[in-house]
Order: C-alpha cells, then structure tokens, then sequence
C-alpha cells in the first residue's frame, strides 16, 4: 500500500470520536497493511485496549506481527477462530491472552468468548477489532453473519466499545455490504 493511503486511513480513523463502530471495505491487496494501519491508531494514537477476532490468521502468527509493530501485546486479548478448526494445537498459557474457538461456524462460542473477554478489558477506551466478515460468510450463510454483527453492534453500542470491522470488497455482494453499513457509523473504503 503507498505511504499516501497508510496515511489516508489513519487520518480517518484517528478523526473518529472513541465510541464508534467502523466498516472498512478493503481491496484484498492493501487488505493486511489496512489492518496493521488500524490496530496501530486504536492501540498507539488513541491509547486503547481491545480484543481482537480472527478468522484468518492464528493467534501465533497474529501475536508475532503485533510485537513486530512495536504494539503492546498486553493490551490485547485474542479470540482465535481458525487454530483449532485447521487442526492446530492451542497454545494455553496462564497469562492466558487468546481464547479460541473451535469452529468458525460456532457463533454462539465467539460470542460469549467475546463477552468473556471484554469483561477483562479496562473499562473505559476499549475496542473490538473483527479482521474479516468475510471469512464469516464462508461458514455461516449472510442472514447468520447479520443477526451476529447486528446483536454485537448492539452490545458494543450499550457497553460504549470501539469497533472495527473489516470486509473485503470483492467478497460481499452491495446487498449485504448495505445491511452491514447500517449497524455502523461510518463506513471507510480504502
């Protein structure tokens, strides 16, 4: 991705108030980097904690790209949904900062790891980061990704938690990109 749309996207995000919920459609080319970008003003410009939700990418592969930001880890919990459902092992530690989920299918499981993480949060300047709705549509049909963001925005909304969801473009017909946009604030392409 070019310096000018690093730029462009943190200058966006970093403008938006701390309670808001964010849809950022991403062309899958700038897609990683616009990920980066975010996690970088929420943790390092707006001083906040979070939990962030993959689909994509193992907690440990996730982990080491965080450190290799310079973020800090420890202001972060993770819910891994691909670890175990790929038949990797989990990594279970007592300082115990990932929760993962068996399946990505098991929205009901993400939703109460979810919950049980962000109770652990501080309570004020806290986010929930979703790196790919996308990847939700591959194992649960559009109607059951809605139903599940639209009762997370709701929460996030009442417990006044950040969020940033990602989706790729090409990945999502404008139907379900609408439906998704009106749950959110704002709505950022990149």
């Amino acid at each position: 991705m070019a310096q000018k749309s690093e730029k462009e996207i943190e200058e966006k995000l970093s403008k938006l108030p701390i309670e808001f919920i964010a849809l950022i459609v991403s062309s899958a080319d700038v897609y990683s980097i616009a990920q980066e970008v975010a996690l970088r003003v929420l943790i390092k410009m707006k001083d906040m904690s979070g939990v962030y939700v993959t689909f994509n990418r193992p907690y440990s592969n996730l982990k080491a790209t965080v450190e290799r930001q310079g973020l800090d880890v420890s202001k972060l919990f993770f819910i891994d949904l691909i670890t175990e459902s790929a038949g990797g092992k989990a990594e279970r530690s007592s300082e115990e900062r990932c929760f993962y989920v068996s399946s990505p299918k098991n929205l009901t499981e993400l939703s109460i790891l979810m919950e049980q993480a962000m109770i652990r949060l501080p309570r004020e300047k806290r986010f929930v980061f979703i790196d790919s709705i996308s990847t939700m549509l591959i194992y649960n049909d559009p109607d059951t990704v809605l139903r599940f963001i639209h009762s997370l925005t709701g929460k996030m909304r009442l417990l006044g938690i950040t969020g940033i969801i990602f989706l790729l473009e090409k990945e999502s017909d404008e139907k379900f990109r609408a439906q998704v946009s009106q749950f959110c604030d704002r709505v950022i392409t990149i």
